[in-house]
């Protein structure tokens, strides 16, 4: 090769490679791409996999009207059961979304009339949004419909661990002493909430692929401690809220409709199950930077040289 070919390349490296360094170099002062998510609040009946009402009841059997049950999602579909009254029940019923236990679905002892049939608390919508700006602060801001009139309800940041170390917990939106998480419909069921928050626990980094290997196919042993986190409003029959407490599930606190959150990146059903598992593992914003410095360092490079050499 020339000494003129060899000036001209060390020359386009030297003014070329700060681009190269500057593209794999994060730049400190950049903003992180928000993660948003819609969010679209409803019953626990319209999840992908779909789950018992958990916290109103229904007389099924005409024989015990004082015994009351959960509805499952077939039911729901019986023009006979949404028209049927919502109770309480008399004292707090524990969640059992995955039908652990024995009587699951009741009977259980009827508590309180609600003032509402199936039908009417199927109905109750939640749209919004949730963005996170850093990984550690976040906005949420949400338009509800046909909720119960004049009705008091609460936000909730839901975490359910999977079978078979099946748990939940609920921590209030916002400040952890439940100041910020309330808020009261108006006489036709809507309302709007806004907040600005620490970020949500994120769900398990699991991939559609490998939950459908665990617990559908059931092709690979079950990683145990998989938890979901769902945005979650219950409503408070008895007119009041309970701080950094949902209050009596079943018997004054009653979950109305839930949003999950999928694995991240994932903002919704789709992209969870177009997502592979390598990228359930990674982090949100996690990148190849610079790589494509490189491949233009390269490319330049070569066209020099080869410009050269049909010019000899």
């Amino acid at each position: 090769m020339s000494l003129k070919i060899w000036v001209i390349l060390i020359v386009s490296a030297v003014y070329l490679n700060p681009l190269a360094i500057a593209s794999i170099s994060p730049d400190p002062l950049a903003p992180e791409t928000p993660w948003e998510v819609n969010v679209t609040l409803q019953s626990s009946l319209y999840l992908p996999t779909p789950r018992p009402v958990q916290d109103v009841y229904f007389v099924l059997n005409e024989s015990t009207p004082d015994m009351v049950y959960r509805i499952e999602r077939y039911q729901a579909d019986d023009p006979l059961i949404l028209a049927k009254t919502a109770y309480a029940t008399i004292e707090a019923t524990p969640h059992d979304t995955y039908k652990l236990t024995p009587g699951a679905l009741g009977p259980f002892p009827r508590g309180e009339d609600l003032g509402f049939t199936l039908d009417q608390w199927l109905k109750a919508t939640g749209i919004g949004t949730y963005k996170e700006e850093d990984g550690n602060a976040a906005t949420m801001n949400l338009t509800f419909y046909d909720l119960v009139p004049n009705g008091a309800y609460s936000v909730w940041s839901h975490t359910v661990t999977m079978p078979p170390n099946y748990t939940y917990d609920f921590s209030p939106c916002g400040a952890s002493d439940g100041s910020q998480n309330t808020f009261r419909a108006d006489p036709m069921g809507n309302a709007s909430f806004n907040l600005k928050m620490e970020a949500l626990p994120p769900s398990t980094n699991l991939s559609f692929e490998d939950f459908v290997a665990m617990y559908v196919n059931k092709t690979v042993p079950v990683t145990t401690n998989i938890t979901w986190t769902l945005i979650t409003i219950v409503y408070h029959s008895d007119g009041q809220t309970y701080g950094d407490d949902t209050g009596k599930f079943g018997k004054n606190a009653h979950v109305q409709g839930v949003h999950l959150m999928y694995p991240k990146p994932a903002r919704n059903y789709q992209e969870w199950v177009e997502m592979s598992p390598m990228a359930a593992a990674a982090p949100v914003d996690e990148k190849q930077p610079g790589f494509g410095g490189l491949l233009g360092l390269v490319g330049l490079l070569s066209a020099a040289y080869i410009v050269i050499c049909m010019r000899r």
